[in-house]
């Protein structure tokens, strides 16, 4: 279950709770104050209008409450979906840099916490432009985007953070191990080609990897990352570099 679709069930709960409270409240009271009217002037009728003191409230403060429940979870419903928003890249549907900050962070609570990082970058992305257009390019980002869900431990950080730039980041000392997932993903992309209206197109990325160190901030282990991905482009594309 969703973050989002985890808390209207709650507040779901809630609502029913308070209207519980609300439509009860107000038939208490109601009769309550009936009551002790005819106690103190003795009024005719007793049981009927004692019936219709009942009933007006309920149904009165049933729909109010009813209405105001609905609008209530239309707003959490919207803010729910603006969260979300503000935390995803609208064409891959990744993460976006915000939440790849923010997860990071969260991530390295303590100077020794581990996590392993991989900032990818299709090559020649102008060149895919060029030659295909802007929809080929957004078609490449895609395709590279389901390949890193495809490929990629579902516990991993995944996210687009800028153009046709990519982080995959992992809690893990195991280096190697998450050397090797990146390596069998830069394999993997340059083998399955985009399929596009003029035919198959063959992409390509390179992959800056790092490793945090006691004490580092997300920033500078970003900053490493890139600088090893730097190199990777230096070194003739389609390949992948271990920060030093």
């Amino acid at each position: 279950m969703s973050p989002t679709a985890a808390s209207l069930k709650a507040l779901r709960a809630r609502l029913r709770r308070t209207g519980l409270i609300v439509v009860g409240g107000s038939v208490a009271t109601s009769v309550v104050f009936a009551h002790l009217s005819f106690t103190m002037f003795g009024q005719v009728q007793y049981s009927h209008t004692m019936i219709f003191a009942t009933l007006i409230p309920l149904v009165v403060a049933s729909l109010a409450f009813r209405w105001i429940a609905a609008l209530t979870l239309q707003l959490e419903a919207s803010r729910g979906e603006l969260e979300r928003l503000a935390l995803e890249d609208p064409l891959t549907r990744l993460a976006n840099r915000r939440a790849a900050m923010t997860q990071l962070a969260a991530w390295s609570p303590s100077p020794d916490a581990p996590v392993c990082l991989a900032i990818a970058d299709i090559d020649f992305f102008k060149r895919v432009n060029d030659r295909l257009g802007h929809d080929g390019g957004d078609a490449s980002l895609v395709h590279f985007a389901a390949m890193l869900r495809r490929m990629v431990p579902a516990d991993w950080l995944v996210a687009r953070i800028g153009g046709e730039e990519f982080l995959i980041a992992a809690r893990t000392r195991d280096f190697a191990t998450f050397a090797a997932r990146i390596e069998a993903l830069r394999v993997a992309v340059a083998e399955t080609p985009l399929i596009t209206p003029s035919g198959p197109w063959r992409l390509t990325a390179s992959f800056g990897l790092a490793e945090r160190s006691p004490e580092e901030n997300p920033d500078r282990l970003i900053t490493r990352a890139d600088r090893a991905l730097y190199s990777a482009k230096q070194g003739g594309r389609n390949r992948s570099e271990r920060a030093a």
